[in-house]
């Protein structure tokens, strides 16, 4: 029994090339769209506003690695360049009309 990841798959090459592991990587595609140079990773993601995860899972403070897709990182971007409301604020949106 094989333990390794099928390469030849096209649905793991997908998310392969869609995820960013660690705060460099991270920093770096944000600075390829746009963000500034010096943007805090551990700080967006301690926000809880950008759709940045951890690889422990939220478990123990300090462990683990900052992971993210590049997908949604991009779809956040241009959330924020659009000016659309987030996806939480609408539905209070959507309570207080049906009230």
């Amino acid at each position: 029994m094989s333990t390794q990841h099928d390469t030849d798959d096209p649905q793991v090459e997908r998310f392969a090339g869609d995820l960013l592991v660690g705060a460099d990587a991270i920093r770096v595609f944000l600075v390829h769209l746009g963000m500034p140079a010096d943007t805090d990773v551990y700080y967006l993601k301690r926000a809880g506003r950008w759709p940045i995860g951890s690889t422990n899972g939220g478990g123990r403070k300090g462990g683990g690695k900052l992971i993210a897709s590049k997908r949604r990182l991009i779809r956040h971007a241009e959330e924020i360049t659009r000016g659309a409301v987030p996806r939480k604020r609408r539905a209070d949106q959507r309570e207080l009309r049906a009230e």
